[in-house]
Order: structure tokens, then C-alpha cells, then sequence
């Protein structure tokens, strides 16, 4: 069995975000599948080349403790791309995502 690399704990989730892509640029709506303090999974429409830097818009009303404080709350996230996977899983694109700075905003 392959030894598990991840830093932080990872809770399972399905949360539509949305992911702006550039500076400025594009927007689009994903699937996120997955979240911990240190980055997220995510089934998007388009394919996102690794090295790439997005941001992330989720509301989050489940753990991480050291993003929510324990409250539901929005959060911005300055994330790279770190992986694509290979295969299409119903014609989205597997994503995986490296938070590189996460800020909560105010509620709308």
C-alpha cells in the first residue's frame, strides 16, 4: 500500500465553487470533491493546465476547523494547479489544487 502523503486531514464534500482563472480572466463553475487546510480536488468543465494559478470561491459549512473556526463561512482561495488526472470522470476534468493563501470574506 502506498505510503499516504497528505499533511492535513481530508473531508469528502460536494460543494459547487466557482474557479476564476487568471488574472481577471474567465470564470467557471466546478465540483469540488474534496477540501483540507492545504488544497482541494475538484471535477471541472475545462482542463487546467498544472502550474497554473486560479483562485476558488466556496462556501464552507463543514470542517476544516483551521479554515472555518467551526462556522459556516466563504472563503477566497489563491490556489496552483498541481495535478490533472489522466481519465474523465463523466466528462469532467479531476483537478487537484495547492492552496497557496486562503481568505475568508464577509457573507453576502
Amino acid at each position: 500500500m502506498p505510503q499516504e502523503r497528505r499533511r492535513s486531514q481530508r473531508i469528502s464534500i460536494e460543494q459547487v465553487a466557482s474557479v476564476s482563472l487568471g488574472n481577471g480572466g474567465d470564470t467557471m463553475i466546478a465540483l469540488a470533491k474534496n477540501i483540507s487546510s492545504r488544497g482541494a480536488f475538484l471535477h471541472c468543465d475545462r482542463f487546467v493546465a498544472p502550474g497554473s494559478q486560479v483562485g476558488l470561491l466556496l462556501f464552507l459549512s463543514v470542517l476544516p476547523l483551521e479554515i472555518t473556526q467551526g462556522q459556516p463561512v466563504r472563503v477566497w482561495c489563491v490556489s496552483k494547479v498541481i495535478r490533472v488526472d489522466p481519465e474523465l470522470v463523466d466528462g469532467k476534468f479531476g483537478t487537484a489544487l495547492q492552496f497557496i493563501s486562503i481568505q475568508t470574506l464577509p457573507q453576502a
